[in-house]
């Protein structure tokens, strides 16, 4: 839908400063990025991405958002791999956390007036979760969230979101709810905390959608704590019921786990393990 570059804002006062600039393509549904520029205008969390300002530039439209120099999880993720190195479980279980505390607030977001959104962010993946220079951890790119209580995103019967990142659910059109959200970052946990797609193996992307639809039961190495392999299997439930039933439920697992098992590093801990892994990969 869009194309986003580094770009340059020179405010009236003060000095200038980098922005991402993400810029719609000319083919693109102008009311899809109408309505992801409104929907940003709506979000205040430290664990999203933050809008700055949006506008016409270039007979385009286009959104000015905070420019995170720590770069992307997914290029984290692939950096790690080239140096043959694995994310340290408690970074792990950090970024997790962080992401549920965006989910959180995003699942709950009201408009101005007290009307319940009733949001959905519909593309959880490494993609999109985004590293300040201090360690913060953030969620980016709604432009396939949806509202039902606004009216916002893809109609129902449609599936958006990184392919191999959609819930069961997703895949077949059905009604998003914030448990598709918790199925999508439950990969994303399985990716980290195992080094694998849970439902990825060489196959066809057709074979891994039906893998999530069916969610046959995840096995998990006998490396990975029984503990947490329950917390990782609850995330990845074919039936919505039978996953965590908010992003607080799940953060807290998450999170009483590290804090028993020690695996619970502080900001400073995942800002110098950041700043190391961008050194050593020279991104």
């Amino acid at each position: 839908m869009a194309e986003v570059f580094l770009a340059e804002a020179i405010p009236p006062r003060g000095d200038k400063f980098s922005v991402a600039l993400k810029l719609m393509r000319k083919d693109a549904p102008p009311e899809a990025f109408a309505d992801e520029a409104d929907l940003m205008g709506l979000l205040d969390h430290p664990n999203l991405v933050r809008m700055l300002e949006s506008g016409q530039a270039f007979g385009r439209p286009f959104i000015a958002m905070e420019f995170l120099v720590g770069g992307d999880l997914k290029r984290l993720m692939e950096a790690q791999e080239t140096l043959k190195r694995r994310i340290p479980l408690g970074i792990c279980l950090y970024v997790c956390i962080e992401l549920l505390r965006a989910l959180s607030y995003f699942h709950q977001l009201r408009t101005r007036s007290g009307r319940p959104l009733e949001l959905v962010h519909g593309d959880v993946n490494p993609s999109n979760v985004f590293f300040s220079g201090d360690a913060e951890v953030k969620l980016g790119d709604f432009g396939v969230a949806t509202a039902r209580g606004a009216d916002i995103g893809p109609r129902d019967g449609i599936a958006a979101g990184k392919l191999h990142y959609l819930s069961p659910e997703q895949t077949q059109g059905e009604q998003l709810t914030p448990a598709s959200d918790l199925f999508s970052l439950g990969i994303v946990l399985h990716e980290l905390v195992v080094g694998t797609h849970p439902f990825l193996r060489e196959q066809t992307d057709e074979e891994v959608v039906m893998a999530a639809i069916r969610a046959a039961k995840v096995t998990l190495p006998d490396t990975v704590d029984r503990g947490l392999a329950q917390i990782i299997r609850k995330s990845l439930a074919a039936d919505p019921d039978h996953r965590y039933r908010t992003a607080g439920e799940f953060a807290g697992a998450l999170l009483t786990w590290s804090l028993d098992s020690g695996n619970s590093p502080t900001r400073d801990n995942v800002q110098s393990w950041l700043l190391k892994t961008l050194s050593y990969a020279g991104l």
